[in-house]
């Protein structure tokens, strides 16, 4: 303790690097690199002194910062740096606050909601929580810092290893969560500090599918609001050729599930949101009118359903800006006659594509996405690095697949295959005889059942 009885903390920063990743450490966030920004918020929350946890191989930090400098194996892990930091930690120190440089943008209230949680009788161990899910940085005792040396391989199993001396600190700071080290992070912390928090674009980057939801329900209100906001988006020649079921009833959900392929999300969600492509209401229209909606044109199909998919995405963001989780549910084109049996749809419609949303109870990897040069040309189309282009998808995708199997154990319950990029997994959907193609080989006569008579 200090003269003041207040118990001494020591920040460690995990801010390894190998020769094959990005430097999270060095990262700019606002003109402020990623390790100064933390130094900084465990000095302004009380932090008496700074370690750094670096590899060998590792650029030198940013001059100027007062902290000490454990460089440690280029093969060493957390766990392994972590054992070295605790060999020289001051002999005065108290409290050890473990902060990794991947969650840069957590603020001094938060270390000190951690510091201030420690101190009372009963915890060993703080850890800051966004919507129940544990985050960092995590504050604990000395002593229980000590058992990394006794036994214990990881940071992760210290938490876990008694659930009665950890206290969760509830906070609305997203980063306790979130970690640079994700590219898609990155994109979203560079949006916030140079625009408004949760900007639209932030947004964006942020975005990932979720399989997996808790039981809080949506309220009618809520599902008023998203659908009421998604209707804004822009549509060809006004037409507004969409509509928006959102099925709710267990049962319904369930029979929907089915002809999705058997999706248990889509039963498992609060609600499930049917986007239909709908010609109904411009039939009416025309029919008051004394003539006859053009059903056979291909270019009015195309306009409802494209409508229907900008409506869609709007939906999308709409959910995930208020915190929700969403997963696009293409199996709903399997039988579209049935699901417009299901829905009870009229003539001239069907169902583009679902939409399960909820309350997320899952964080999965982002995909990421191919790189840009594959999507943006200037003035005219260029594919003279395609080859380029599919090396990067190729590359993205097995990364994600490491991540899924290292984060997640795998991906939807089952392990990836990390040898196969993108180009090999497309040409397997979709060239030759692709199950996927002839699983809706029928698609185009049942459009036509269902009053689209292209």
């Amino acid at each position: 303790m200090n003269e003041d009885g207040n118990a001494q903390t020591v920040a460690i920063i995990p801010a390894l690097c190998s020769d094959d990743e990005v430097d999270t450490a060095l990262v700019d966030l606002g003109g402020v690199t990623a390790i100064e920004r933390v130094v900084n918020t465990c000095v302004a929350a009380g932090a008496s002194k700074v370690m750094v946890l670096r590899r060998a191989i590792a650029a030198p930090l940013p001059a100027g910062i007062e902290v000490e400098a454990i460089t440690t194996g280029d093969k060493s892990d957390v766990s392994d740096s972590l054992r070295i930091a605790l060999l020289k930690l001051p002999r005065e120190a108290d409290v050890v606050l473990i902060f990794p440089v991947g969650h840069a943008l957590v603020e001094e209230d938060t270390v000190l909601a951690l510091r201030a949680r420690l101190q009372r009788d009963g915890c060993a161990i703080a850890v800051p929580t966004f919507r129940g899910d544990h985050g960092y940085p995590v504050a604990m005792t000395r002593s229980v810092f000590s058992e990394l040396d006794l036994g214990v391989p990881t940071l992760q199993d210290l938490v876990c290893r008694d659930a009665v001396r950890v206290a969760g600190v509830a906070t609305v700071n997203h980063w306790v969560i979130s970690d640079l080290r994700r590219p898609e992070d990155r994109s979203a912390a560079r949006c916030q500090l140079s625009g408004q928090p949760w900007s639209t674009l932030a947004q964006m980057y942020r975005h990932r599918s979720h399989r997996s939801f808790r039981s809080d329900s949506i309220t009618d209100a809520q599902i008023e609001r998203l659908v009421d906001a998604a209707r804004h988006a822009s549509t060809s020649s006004f037409i507004q050729a969409y509509a928006v079921i959102a099925v709710r009833d267990a049962e319904l959900k369930q029979r929907c599930a089915v002809l999705c392929g058997g999706q248990r999300h889509v039963a498992e969600a609060p609600v499930f949101f049917a986007v239909c492509a709908d010609l109904n209401k411009l039939a009416r229209a025309c029919a008051d009118q004394g003539t006859i909606v053009r059903s056979d044109s291909f270019e009015l199909f195309l306009q409802t359903t494209v409508d229907a998919a900008l409506l869609g995405q709007n939906l999308q963001l709409a959910c995930e800006a208020e915190g929700l989780g969403a997963c696009m549910i293409g199996g709903a084109r399997n039988q579209p006659i049935e699901m417009a049996r299901a829905l009870e749809l009229p003539d001239h419609s069907f169902v583009v594509f679902g939409m399960a949303v909820g309350v997320a109870a899952d964080d999965p990897p982002a995909r990421g996405r191919m790189p840009l040069a594959g999507v943006l040309h200037w003035d005219r189309y260029d594919s003279s690095d395609i080859l380029d282009v599919l090396r990067g998808a190729d590359d993205g995708m097995r990364d994600w697949a490491k991540r899924c199997n290292a984060e997640q154990g795998g991906y939807n319950g089952r392990p990836v295959d990390e040898v196969k990029g993108w180009s090999e997994r497309m040409a397997r959907m979709w060239g030759g005889e692709s199950a996927y193609a002839k699983a809706r080989e029928a698609l185009q006569e049942e459009l036509r059942t269902l009053g689209f008579e292209v």
